[in-house]
């Protein structure tokens, strides 16, 4: 039976979308100081591990933590890597680490400043989470440099662990040296289901640290200090999006035609973003068009603050108000913090919006609900989950795929526009 289960798990990550690191004619993007990462859509580890927990409990994979709600998303600080956050990413890309020739898939984290990869040191026997992922070994590349520093970060009963390094990464068409990042040696075991070898922190730097595009930046690989994030709304695809480094593309902003049929771009709404590793703005209001009872209408008078997280599919929110948007649209308690919806309602559920700059930006029922299958079953997942925060509002990729956003690092600023 263990050998069935080794099989299996082989099996599901050869079917496994491969992502590519190329302009979406096939081909590698040539333009100079512009950098265009394809991004590939799959099955989250949520999902996965969901369906095969059961089976997995037989040969001590504990997966108890999926039924039980002892855990509560907190707020972020910077001095932990909450890995059960990346089991409802669904976004990957490609880079290859090292003058291996050797591809990782990696998500791409807005809220998370540190990029780590598997190392080949991770012991499959140790730490499972590891099996059945491509992993980097400094040892075969000519640009590794030693840095020696540990790091321990504790998540539940079980422990992160790794060493810094430098190395060489490629991207694209283009490449940056002498990148600082994690080689993480331990994992918890649920990792096992999750499709990518590791994550590039695009979140803001703070401290001695550099990010990930920083040192595109500072290594003069990009025109301009912006990167742009587009997610495929069909949720159908394969193609999951993109993420464009040094100039906004237009075609993924939405527009209509004036009398002269000239075409006409949608505003781009820009926010300051306040002082830390987030890309967090000032949220004016957050209106739900409640169908019984009257509208809702959250940080009214005081404001909230928003980040935009590209490494969860979620919409988080203080824990007070997304109880009263599930009761609003009758959802039921799930397993981690999830609520279902009836499938058959979607398309008749409440708008939600965000108001952002004097702005409204709406999601509808279909935007907030994601679907997935549970044993053979259809299953219609509430986005929201609670955030422990009592002022503040996570915007994953419910929000991200319906909005293009576009990330200033000079100038601190935060675009957001309706996708095409």
């Amino acid at each position: 039976m263990l050998i069935k289960l080794l099989i299996t798990l082989l099996l599901c990550n050869i079917i496994a979308y491969s992502s590519a690191l190329v302009s979406e004619n096939g081909n590698p993007d040539p333009e100079p100081g512009i950098i265009r990462m394809t991004l590939t859509r799959q099955k989250t580890a949520f999902e996965q591990h969901l369906n095969n927990a059961p089976f997995l409990k037989k040969y001590g994979i504990n997966s108890d933590w999926l039924y039980k709600k002892h855990h509560k998303p907190s707020p972020r600080t910077n001095d932990s890597i909450a890995m059960f956050r990346y089991l409802d990413n669904e976004f990957y890309g490609t880079v290859v680490l090292g003058r291996t020739g050797k591809s990782l898939n990696v998500a791409f984290d807005t809220a998370w400043t540190m990029s780590w990869v598997l190392s080949s040191q991770c012991n499959h026997f140790k730490s499972m989470g590891c099996m059945f992922h491509n992993t980097y070994d400094h040892d075969k590349s000519k640009d590794y440099k030693a840095d020696g520093r540990k790091i321990v970060v504790p998540e539940g009963t079980y422990n992160l662990s790794g060493f810094f390094s430098y190395d060489s990464v490629a991207v694209a068409h283009s490449n940056i040296s002498n990148f600082s990042f994690v080689e993480m040696t331990n994992v918890p075991n649920s990792y096992l289901f999750n499709k990518i070898d590791g994550i590039i922190g695009f979140g803001l730097q703070h401290d001695a640290y550099q990010p990930f595009f920083y040192a595109l930046v500072d290594q003069k690989k990009i025109a301009q200090p912006i990167f742009c994030i587009y997610l495929n709304r069909d949720k159908q695809s394969s193609h999951g999006g993109n993420i464009i480094m040094g100039f906004i593309e237009y075609r993924h902003v939405h527009s209509t035609k004036d009398a002269a049929n000239n075409i006409v771009y949608d505003p781009i709404t820009f926010k300051d973003i306040k002082p830390g590793y987030l890309w967090e703005f000032d949220l004016d209001a957050v209106h739900f068009d409640r169908q019984k009872g009257g509208p809702l209408i959250f940080c009214k008078g005081t404001g909230c603050t928003a980040f935009t997280d590209t490494s969860s599919n979620s919409i988080l929110g203080p824990k007070a108000d997304i109880d009263e948007i599930h009761k609003a649209i009758n959802a039921r308690s799930f397993f981690f913090d999830k609520y279902t919806v009836d499938c058959d309602t979607i398309n008749k559920l409440p708008e939600i919006a965000f108001t952002i700059g004097g702005k409204n930006f709406t999601l509808a029922g279909r935007d907030y609900t994601i679907k997935m299958t549970y044993w053979g079953i259809g299953v219609c997942l509430s986005a929201f989950e609670p955030y422990e925060s009592s002022n503040t509002w996570v915007l994953g990729g419910a929000f991200l795929s319906e909005y293009y956003t576009i990330y200033n690092i000079e100038d601190k600023q935060i675009g957001i526009v309706k996708a095409a």
